[in-house]
């Protein structure tokens, strides 16, 4: 019977292990990235709560994020005639 030597027996379980740690902190970031995607959801809700509070208060609109100052949104004007 044949039997491996002690340094390929070493190197067979370094790999195991080391494959194992890998397979290990993979599952955690597994569980850490469904975690960011359940904040960014919490996020995004509270981001359309606010913004249909805000439309609410002062109508549709377009804030401006370095002054505050709510611009109104124009409509849209075309050189074209419209043809019935």
């Amino acid at each position: 019977m044949n039997k491996l030597s002690q340094e390929e027996l070493q190197d067979i379980k370094l790999n195991q292990q080391r494959s194992n740690e890998i397979i290990f902190a993979l599952g955690e970031i597994a569980l850490q990235k469904e975690g960011l995607i359940e904040q960014y959801r919490n996020v995004v809700s509270e981001q359309n709560e606010l913004g249909k509070s805000l439309t609410k208060k002062y109508g549709d609109g377009k804030i401006d994020l370095n002054t505050g100052e709510l611009l109104p949104i124009e409509e849209e004007k075309s050189d074209t005639p419209v043809t019935p």
